[in-house]
């Protein structure tokens, strides 16, 4: 017998769907599902309102798998003899534009959203199980399942994040809960301890990447411009001043950011209009990024360094690598003993001459040598591998 996963991710099924398996979340799943030791695998989506499908137009189904089960406000999506999908379907509406994030939380205390949960894995035939639970506002399913081994996925610290700080005491209060009732605590980085402080099975397992889907070599021209690339979220962590500076100091280069742009984008407005040689590109698909990141000569992180950024661990950082891209970052927490083709620069002055090292004339920039770099133990698989490891001891 091998182990039942029953996974609340970050996202879930309907945005990987959407945008690709480009998170951590979506990549522990596609890995857990595949793995041997793992018999089943049950992701439960966050229950969709109806306020979201009126206002928002989301789906009800996919595109992939067959519906075994749909009845009052619950469906059972089969990927495969192995993958389900648990989908809930909520009638709230008034409710969700009251609360916005904090129905998250509500709505997974519910009662009417947890019995159909269970009425699930009781179709399914799911009696033990590993319950991951990966989003901060789905903490009452440890509540609900308290005979299981509960596994919470510290992606981020949502206390120091700047969009949820209208919910931080839920936040607050959550993470006390995971701290008491989680038999296993993971994180992407060390420094998130400190929000759990008395549960003392605290566990990193730090980002990974697909080395197959990064390793592409034919048909890509770097061309003749050097381009310095960055891929992700454009948000609050982004150091707009800093990719500005740097622009001005190498008007010989190229610097295209790819990403939506979630904030700052006055910024992003006035440094692409007055600096001919910076473009924000629109996001592109997952499955693109490859080849995106391997028309790059440098892959840059230009992060603010808070407390924000110290819980996390980027995960384009292994993606440029496993393309072969060096790369230029601030002193973000997961840059450090990864990679000899990691140059740190955490001023304008420091990060500039990262940049000018990798793009001089005398710097000849073996793009297999990068990829050797990058050790074997930061593959997806690895990171699924550690997992089990901790559950098991």
């Amino acid at each position: 017998m091998g182990y039942n996963f029953v996974i609340q991710p970050f996202h879930d099924f309907r945005k990987w769907e959407n945008e690709g398996y480009r998170t951590r979340d979506a990549h522990f799943f596609e890995h857990l599902r595949t793995n041997s030791e793992v018999d089943k695998v049950i992701v439960i989506n966050r229950p969709l309102s109806l306020a979201e499908r009126v206002l928002k137009h989301k789906r009800k189904s996919y595109s992939k798998g067959k519906i075994i089960f749909d009845e009052n406000g619950l469906a059972i999506t089969e990927l495969d003899s192995k993958t389900f999908i648990i989908d809930i379907f909520s009638n709230d509406f008034i409710k969700v534009l009251i609360q916005k994030r904090a129905w998250w939380d509500s709505v997974f205390r519910s009662e009417k959203t947890l019995s159909k949960i269970r009425r699930a894995l009781k179709q399914l035939g799911i009696e033990e199980f590993e319950l991951l639970v990966q989003n901060p506002m789905a903490v009452g399913l440890f509540e609900a399942f308290p005979e299981q081994h509960k596994i919470f996925d510290t992606i981020d610290n949502w206390l120091e994040h700047e969009q949820m700080r209208n919910i931080s005491s839920i936040v607050r209060k959550n993470y006390n809960e995971v701290d008491k009732l989680a038999d296993l605590i993971i994180s992407v980085s060390a420094n998130n301890k400190k929000i759990f402080p008395t549960n003392t099975n605290f566990k990193e397992i730090t980002n990974g990447v697909d080395f197959d889907k990064f390793n592409i070599i034919d048909g890509i021209s770097k061309g003749n411009t050097p381009i310095i690339g960055y891929v992700g979220k454009i948000q609050d962590r982004f150091d707009f001043e800093l990719l500005k500076k740097v622009a001005e100091l190498n008007p010989n280069l190229q610097f295209n950011i790819y990403g939506p742009l979630l904030s700052g984008r006055e910024k992003a407005n006035e440094i692409e209009k007055s600096k001919k040689n910076v473009s924000f590109m629109r996001e592109v698909a997952y499955d693109k990024l490859p080849r995106i990141i391997n028309t790059f000569s440098v892959g840059i992180i230009p992060h603010t360094i808070n407390e924000f950024t110290a819980s996390m661990n980027p995960l384009k950082l292994y993606e440029y690598l496993a393309c072969g891209v060096p790369v230029v970052s601030t002193g973000v927490n997961g840059t450090e003993k990864i990679s000899e083709d990691i140059f740190i620069g955490n001023n304008i002055s420091e990060f500039d001459k990262g940049i000018k090292k990798y793009c001089s004339s005398n710097t000849l920039v073996n793009s297999d040598e990068v990829r050797k770099s990058l050790p074997s133990y930061v593959s997806w698989e690895s990171k699924i591998s550690q997992l089990l490891e901790f559950i098991k001891y």
